[in-house]
């Protein structure tokens, strides 16, 4: 059953992608809204997440559904959805972007999918069986004590900015690098596949990172607590020097 779910829900994903990545291509024409500071809604994220939630309601009656857009409460079996994480990069035609789905049962998050359209890659997660990108299981780096690449994202709330200095202070003085990616899912991910030792997100939403951390996870990389409504979360290798750093503030 859990095979089935992550089959459908790739498949599913990769479909929303299609769409968000022609529309990406014609962008300017996009109405656009605002939910806050640096905090955009474009016709692209509610259409994508119409089609995503469309999609899963047929494929999977019984399972309740929960969207940055259209909300809905996190009760298992459900789906958690970010139909754009990194609408800001979309909407500037920057390419880390993606749809980023987290199915949870009783016990958790217990599939991740996250698709960038633009970059035609897909990482995907199975609580107890692996984390992949086409069929080849994850690779994440090994634990390593200097000269590290670190990805911080925050999300411009008033309360997360001193963490957030706090974090590139100690970085920058330890001679680590910093890489700010602008989608907290992505920058997960990015983590599980080696593109960066580790990586930290500060006060983000269930939508941004479930996907990401059960990748991360099943990567086996040092995860923090899953987030199912507002917190911070890291991902680096078990033994790394980051955890005296990366260390959440909520």
């Amino acid at each position: 059953m859990q095979q089935e779910i992550l089959t459908t829900a790739r498949m599913i994903a990769e479909e929303a992608g299609a769409y968000a990545l022609e529309v990406f291509h014609d962008r300017d024409k996009l109405q656009i809204g605002s939910k806050g500071l640096l905090d955009y809604v474009s016709e692209a994220d509610c259409e994508v997440e119409r089609r995503i939630k469309q999609a899963l309601s047929e494929a999977f009656p019984d399972h309740g559904f929960r969207g940055e857009e259209t909300g809905g409460a996190l009760e298992p079996p459900c789906w958690v959805i970010d139909p754009i994480d990194g609408t800001t990069n979309y909407l500037y035609g920057r390419p880390d972007f993606c749809i980023s789905m987290a199915f949870v049962d009783e016990q958790g998050p217990a599939v991740g999918v996250v698709h960038a359209p633009f970059h035609r890659r897909t990482i995907y997660a199975a609580r107890g069986i692996g984390a992949f990108e086409d069929g080849k299981k994850l690779q994440p780096r090994q634990a390593c004590d200097h000269e590290l690449v670190v990805n911080l994202c925050f999300n411009y709330k008033q309360e997360n900015n001193l963490d957030f200095l706090n974090k590139v202070n100690q970085l920058v003085a330890e001679q680590h690098q910093i890489r700010i990616c602008g989608s907290a899912a992505w920058a997960l991910c990015q983590a599980a596949t080696g593109q960066v030792d580790g990586s930290y997100n500060g006060c983000v939403n269930s939508w941004d990172v479930l996907a990401g951390q059960l990748i991360c996870a099943e990567a086996g990389l040092e995860v923090g607590p899953y987030v199912y409504e507002r917190g911070s979360v890291f991902a680096y290798p078990k033994g790394s020097v980051l955890s005296d750093i990366l260390v959440p503030y909520l």
